[in-house]
């Protein structure tokens, strides 16, 4: 009898087991696999915003690695159509145009040219290719393919502006230039003249002097001479600065009483003004106003003393900063002449 009672349950296990299989199954949801060879078929709405988006960020991911680094992050059969993409951006025409011309504006011949742009995404794409500027300084590069495109430019007896090197940008990013040889970009450089010694800010191993001026308009005066603040000294400096955290206004005023400041943007201060100079200087920064920053850099020419001397004077301020950071040099002779020896 014990022998048939567990007959009866064994079997009654085993139905309830295959009915609880049986169940699962039904319940299972099937997604068919798709082909991957397949490149045709429609893609719903879901999928190809998916897919736009994963292709942007590749794209941004890998503008300056190289091109294998792309296929791994993206799906099968998608990595070439990415790739192909990411390769038509980079391969975007480079026509280049441009004019060397000294101080007065004059043509520059012979200067020394070097051209360097990727022509691919990848360690092996970059290329470079060298010229000189003609009779009439102009200069060219043309046929070439790329993002972007690097200019050096130099020539002995020269000092060139902006260090020697300017950018251009011809895909992938804002301000693509647009080549016209009727409109070359113009490159300047600085015929080398006679220089002097001069005296500067520079003091050990730092190249500019600072001083630490109270934030409540109390005057700090700084001599050029002693590299530092001293009731003596030929500058007078002011600056007004609220707490940093939510300031919407603070000021900063320069003065020289026996002589004075002319601001300027010059790239080579080589010769200071004789005339033009305001004995004292003033910024009011305003939240909101166009002239409105939190750190301020100005350059001037300046003059101070009996008999008169002549120099250059940069200046560097921080709203949230005390020190005020100083880059001179004067020449004592009393000549006008500020380029370096």
């Amino acid at each position: 009898m014990r022998t048939r009672i567990w007959i009866f349950l064994v079997v009654v296990l085993v139905v309830c087991l295959s009915l609880l299989i049986k169940t699962k199954q039904q319940h299972r949801i099937i997604v068919p696999e798709q082909s991957q060879t397949s490149t045709n078929q429609p893609i719903q709405s879901e999928q190809r915003i998916a897919v736009e988006n994963h292709q942007t960020l590749n794209v941004a991911r890998t503008t300056t690695a190289p091109m294998d680094a792309v296929a791994p992050a993206v799906a099968p059969g998608a990595s070439n159509v990415i790739g192909s993409g990411l390769v038509t951006e980079w391969q975007a025409p480079i026509e280049f145009f441009g004019k060397v011309v000294d101080e007065k504006s004059n043509a520059v011949v012979g200067v020394n040219i070097r051209f360097r742009w990727s022509e691919f995404p990848a360690k092996d794409g970059m290329r470079t290719a060298d010229a000189q500027s003609d009779s009439e300084g102009l200069f060219s590069l043309q046929g070439k393919r790329g993002a972007s495109l690097t200019v050096w430019f130099s020539k002995e007896d020269y000092y060139s502006s902006h260090k020697g090197q300017k950018s251009f940008t011809y895909a992938l990013g804002p301000n693509i230039i647009s080549p016209d040889p009727q409109n070359p970009v113009v490159f300047q450089l600085h015929k080398k003249g006679q220089g002097t010694e001069l005296i500067t800010s520079e003091n050990g191993m730092r190249a500019d002097v600072w001083v630490r001026v109270p934030k409540d308009n109390t005057q700090v005066r700084v001599d050029f001479f002693q590299k530092q603040a001293s009731a003596t000294g030929q500058l007078e400096i002011r600056q007004i600065k609220p707490p940093w955290q939510g300031a919407t206004n603070w000021s900063l005023s320069l003065s020289i009483p026996d002589g004075g400041l002319v601001e300027n943007q010059d790239e080579f201060q080589f010769e200071a003004p004789e005339i033009g100079y305001q004995p004292n200087v003033g910024y009011d920064f305003m939240k909101g106003e166009s002239n409105w920053t939190t750190h301020v850099i100005k350059q001037f020419y300046i003059t101070f003393g009996q008999p008169r001397k002549y120099g250059w004077l940069r200046i560097e301020s921080d709203i949230a900063q005390e020190t005020i950071f100083l880059t001179y040099a004067i020449n004592p002779t009393g000549s006008q002449n500020l380029e370096p020896k």
